[in-house]
């Protein structure tokens, strides 16, 4: 599995510090970016439990940060 998307959407992540170096040395092992060593574990976690990613159609709607005011009768 490849993760061939734009990279167009955000996650922020509460991690603690252990995970963090951990990440960071597991990354830095395989010459890689922190983000992009996310990617390639979660990519291959899938591929070995046989879990395949909905496509973009797929996906729940967004919800809109927009309040909707209805007009008073």
């Amino acid at each position: 599995m490849k993760f061939d998307d734009v990279k167009s959407d955000t996650l922020n992540l509460r991690v603690s510090p252990s995970f963090k170096r951990a990440l960071k040395a597991a990354a830095d092992h395989e010459q890689r970016s922190m983000v992009n060593m996310l990617e390639v574990l979660v990519a291959h976690y899938c591929d070995n439990h046989h879990i395949s990613i909905p496509s973009k159609a797929a996906r729940a709607p967004r919800a809109s940060n927009k309040t909707h005011v209805r007009a008073a009768a």
